[in-house]
């Protein structure tokens, strides 16, 4: 027998592109509000704390209370429509002043027309939507 053997032919290259194909998640659009959530919560959490216990006060304390629910719910609601929001100076010190006021009325605004605009201007009227954590009335769980 012959010890030589013939070469293979070796078939032509195919040019081939690699090309990497990721599952991009399209990008959250992110709806901004008049209020920061963050401040809708806090002027109603300073209305609820200062103001909710007023019956047992038969309103005497008002004259203490309503400033100083201005003043904490105005410098907080300025620094986070300022640092969470990124509002200019003018815009923050408006929303913070309009956000103080309301707080500041000597009577809680829960269940009133002033809660429900701030739930509204703040989203935290749909907040529980937003997340898309929506179950159907059909949906059992296991």
């Amino acid at each position: 027998m012959d010890s030589k053997t013939e070469p293979q032919p070796v078939p032509p290259q195919i040019p081939v592109r690699l090309e990497r194909y990721e599952h991009s998640v399209p990008p959250k659009i992110e709806r901004r509000y008049w209020l920061h959530p963050k401040s809708g919560i806090l002027i109603l959490a300073v209305d609820w704390l200062f103001f909710g216990p007023e019956l047992f006060t038969a309103g005497t304390t008002a004259i203490v209370t309503s400033p100083l629910a201005f003043l904490i719910t105005t410098a907080g609601v300025f620094w986070i429509q300022r640092r969470k929001n990124g509002d200019s100076f003018n815009a923050a010190l408006l929303k913070a002043l309009l956000g103080g006021i309301v707080a500041g009325i000597p009577t809680s605004i829960s269940g009133t027309i002033l809660g429900t605009a701030v739930l509204a201007l703040s989203g935290l009227s749909g907040w529980n939507q937003r997340r898309g954590d929506k179950i159907s009335p059909n949906t059992r769980s296991s």
